[in-house]
């Protein structure tokens, strides 16, 4: 019969725990690029540009419709081949991810500024503010309040996708957990004590992004 030993978990922990930073700055740091892509990208579907639409229907689809795991491995293996520049398997990782993120974060902005009611939009209008203006100060403000509860779920998907840049040997708490099994023979305690990482790192996001959700939330 198998044992299971706490004190195996105890002395992979601070080796597998080294890791966190590494998570943490692969998941913010394509989250920031998933932001600054989705967010433009969102806005531009929303209205309805044909010509524009397709070519961004498509770029959205594409992310959306393939593997995390086979981007990563693209970016990090084929990309550099391409264009000639070579990137780090953290650099290829966060690019995966932020531009995975990108897409989905596109379709949530795009579903919160078609969910804004039109008359606000015409009301805007009527004041003498240009589009642009409106879609700045009146629909993108409502957006980003309503957006927060899928955003939320969003980070939380990408630091859990983010235990994928393990495969291309990112030493993050998956790699960790993967080379103190490697040593130890131990999976059962060693991967036990790597989803309780995972599980404290996506808990705390959410209760801290819930707290930032009610801060920010619109008044009733």
């Amino acid at each position: 019969m198998y044992n299971f030993s706490v004190s195996v978990m105890l002395n992979a922990a601070p080796f597998i725990l080294a890791g966190v930073p590494v998570t943490l700055w692969i998941s913010v740091a394509a989250l920031a690029i998933g932001l600054m892509i989705g967010l433009p990208v969102g806005t531009l579907r929303a209205l309805n540009l044909r010509a524009l639409d397709l070519v961004l229907g498509l770029y959205v689809e594409f992310f959306r419709n393939t593997p995390v795991l086979v981007q990563i491995v693209w970016f990090y293996y084929v990309l550099p081949i391409i264009v000639r520049v070579n990137l780090s398997a953290v650099d290829a990782g966060i690019l995966a991810l932020g531009l995975n993120t990108s897409a989905y974060l596109a379709e949530i902005f795009r579903g919160g500024i078609l969910g804004t009611a039109a008359g606000q939009s015409e009301a805007a209008l009527s004041l003498g503010f240009t589009g642009v203006g409106t879609m700045r100060y009146v629909v993108l403000p409502q957006v980003t309040r309503k957006m927060l509860a899928p955003f939320v779920n969003q980070f939380v998907v990408l630091v859990k996708d983010s235990a994928l840049v393990a495969y291309i040997g990112v030493l993050d708490i998956m790699h960790r957990g993967d080379v103190v099994t490697v040593q130890s023979s131990r999976p059962l305690e060693v991967y036990t004590m790597v989803a309780a990482a995972y599980f404290v790192l996506c808990f705390a996001a959410s209760k801290l992004m819930r707290v930032i959700e009610v801060g920010f939330a619109i008044p009733q």
